[in-house]
């Protein structure tokens, strides 16, 4: 059987940041559609399917042909939403799931493939790239600490912290590569301690002795958490170029 590369993307409507976030309208068109078409333009992704509880997020995607899978409403986080997806898809140890964050509306189809290869080309069970942070003291984003490319720690807050001299800021990107038997043993796990204090959901293959990979990527993203969030990704997808190749012919 020849081994998929799936992309997943897990979208509920229960955001206590940001209420019924993956139906925003961004230019016209669900938020979450953004993400799925703009996944759709990826060289390497065999299938692209959209996960999650709401009916009502299943019926956009059915108004927009694209993929849906209705989930349990149990999860705790995107990651075992996305295992459960892939179970219901009948997916195999042998395929590669690509989470695809649905509120990362400006994703590049281009750090996608790069992620597919690289992870490909490596022995990680799990791998996420990263962006150089500019901006400080955003609890809203999640940054990691990498060495020799396995990620070691990731926090809310600025880390490695500047005490003695300057660092870099490395942004966690919303898009994740898991073997499937990572992404299953991962769900079947309790929420690790780590986990819980710092509200990051990959603290718990840190805590499992999974191995994370990472390299840095430079098409700029950023997720949708918050109103301001959300007010940038309306005025960034005016100019967006990815958005001109797909937006035209799919605003409803």
């Amino acid at each position: 059987m020849d081994k998929k590369i799936i992309g997943l993307i897990p979208a509920r409507m229960e955001s206590s940041r940001l209420p019924n976030k993956p139906l925003l309208s961004i230019l016209g068109m669900p938020m979450v559609i953004h993400v799925a078409l703009r996944a759709e333009l990826s060289k390497l992704l065999d299938s692209i399917v959209v996960c999650t509880d709401s009916v009502d997020v299943a019926k956009i995607c059915f108004d927009y042909n694209v993929k849906c899978c209705l989930t349990g409403n149990y999860h705790k986080n995107g990651t075992e939403r996305i295992a459960e997806a892939a179970k219901i898809l009948n997916l195999n140890s042998d395929d590669i799931i690509i989470d695809i964050q649905g509120d990362e509306p400006l994703i590049s189809p281009n750090s996608i493939d790069k992620l597919i290869e690289n992870f490909n080309n490596s022995n990680y069970q799990i791998m996420l790239p990263y962006l150089r942070l500019t901006n400080f003291k955003n609890e809203n984003i999640v940054k990691i600490v990498e060495f020799n490319g396995k990620i070691i720690f990731m926090s809310r807050s600025d880390i490695p912290n500047q005490f003695t001299f300057d660092t870099i800021l490395k942004k966690h990107l919303s898009i994740i590569a898991f073997r499937y038997d990572s992404l299953q043993n991962y769900a079947n796990h309790p929420k690790s301690e780590l986990e819980k204090i710092e509200s990051v959901e990959l603290l718990r293959a840190i805590e499992m002795g999974i191995s994370i990979g990472t390299f840095e990527v430079k098409d700029e993203t950023f997720s949708v958490d918050v109103e301001d969030d959300y007010k940038k990704a309306i005025r960034a997808m005016r100019d967006d170029k990815i958005f001109k190749i797909y937006g035209e012919r799919n605003v409803n």
